[in-house]
Parts: C-alpha cells; structure tokens; sequence
C-alpha cells in the first residue's frame, strides 16, 4: 500500500472536516451560556478534522486494498488460462 497517498487522503478530508465542523458550529449557535458550550467552534473543528482523517484514510486504503486484489485475481485468472491450454494442449 502507499502510505503517502493513504495519509495525504488523511490530511486532505481532515481539513475538509474542520472545515465543515466550522461552518456547523457558526450556523447552529448554541442558545446556552455555560462554559461548557463555550468553543463550540474549535470543538466542531476537532471533531470534524479526526472524522475527516479517519474517513479519508479509511477510504483511500479500501481503494488501496481493492486495487491489490483485482491484481490479484487478474494474475490468477491468467495463470488459471495458462494451466488450461497446457493441459488442453497434452489431451490432443
């Protein structure tokens, strides 16, 4: 797997979470006034980038994993071919 992409994947949608924690945080004001709800905006933020990076890394090693596999299979498939016009081949 390529680690780079996987954490640049990361990176990429953490800044996208933060982003839309931000905006969450400044279009759904708290109406309450205790310490508590104090910073919400960096909270959101938080809580969005780790979903972000969790989803994004999540994502780009399934797509990284698939890819391995249809390898995989292709190769297998072609050897399965191969094993088959020999044995076709030694029958005539």
């Amino acid at each position: 797997m390529n680690a780079k992409l996987i954490t640049f994947s990361g990176i990429v949608t953490a800044f996208l979470g933060a982003g839309i924690g931000i905006v969450i945080a400044n279009l759904l004001p708290s109406p309450y006034t205790s310490s508590m709800y104090k910073d919400l905006t960096q909270k959101y933020a938080i809580i969005g980038g780790v979903a972000g990076l969790l989803i994004g890394s999540s994502q780009e090693m399934v797509r990284e994993l698939k890819q391995e596999r249809d390898l995989e299979e292709d190769l297998l498939r072609d050897l399965n071919k191969a094993i088959r016009s020999t044995t076709n081949k030694d029958n005539y």
